[in-house]
């Protein structure tokens, strides 16, 4: 048991929820807290281009199809919620600390795990993931339900940065070598986007590793690259698969 704590300390991302009752800033209950009731997601919607996108396939694929790609020009912001904005005053970047990984592949991952009163979690606790070919498309983005319902992370370990955090995971084990060049490309462009929109001081782009004892982002992921990079980027991204819509009901929980 020992080795496998350790190993997951070192190389891994997963964090424990906080336990039921505990007190968060923010009016947010914690993981596994009483009173969460019943919390059906919205049927995901796709998110409304701007004007200066351009896509690049005509218009999003039928019923069980791979949405169509779009490409996102240096200007807008495609992934401005509908939900009231919370105050974030963090980016975190994490990996996987895995080969291959899918924002579903770590939602029913996360799913399965039960927190120190035996509750159990929610599901995913990041609000972005960013692919690496292995599960999803090299460099794609895409948020989950709590970027788009604006809710609390579980992704950092430590109470201020899961209330005010954005919890971003890309696809990969980054000790053992650096992100794919569309991952670098899509994660510059996203935390460039958030900065911006959120007025998140370049210093506040942190790894995991800046909060906890753990190898997380990895020894080859460029933190400093990505948090300083000012240089507007051109990339891909893909509408949440309408045919999906019930992978991430909370209903039980």
């Amino acid at each position: 048991m020992f080795v496998v704590v350790a190993s997951v300390l070192l190389a891994g991302c997963t964090q424990p929820f906080l336990p039921a009752g505990s007190s968060v800033p923010g009016g947010i209950p914690p993981w596994g807290a009483a009173g969460l009731g019943t919390m059906a997601l919205p049927h995901p919607a796709s998110i409304q281009p701007q004007p200066a996108f351009m896509p690049l396939e005509s218009g999003p694929g039928s019923a069980g199809q791979t949405p169509a790609a779009r490409e996102i020009s240096q200007t807008g912001n495609p992934w401005k919620p509908n939900e009231e904005e919370r105050d974030w005053k963090w980016i975190v970047v994490h990996h996987t600390a895995t080969d291959r990984g899918s924002v579903e592949s770590i939602h029913e991952t996360h799913l399965k795990r039960r927190d120190g009163n035996g509750n159990p979690w929610l599901g995913i606790g990041y609000h972005f993931v960013i692919g690496n070919g292995q599960g999803m498309e090299d460099g794609d983005i895409e948020p989950t339900f709590r970027w788009r319902q604006q809710m609390h992370g579980a992704h950092a370990g430590r109470a201020a940065e899961n209330q005010q955090g954005i919890g971003i995971v890309l696809v990969g084990n980054f000790e053992n070598k650096p992100p794919s060049p569309a991952q670098l490309t899509a994660v510059k462009r996203l935390v460039f986007t958030l900065k911006q929109e959120y007025g998140i001081d370049s210093d506040n782009v942190i790894g995991h590793y800046d909060i906890k004892t753990t190898a997380c982002p990895g020894k080859h992921f460029p933190i400093a690259e990505i948090g300083f990079s000012e240089q507007p980027w051109t990339f891909s991204w893909r509408d949440p698969d309408e045919s999906k819509s019930d992978l991430f009901s909370l209903e039980g929980n």
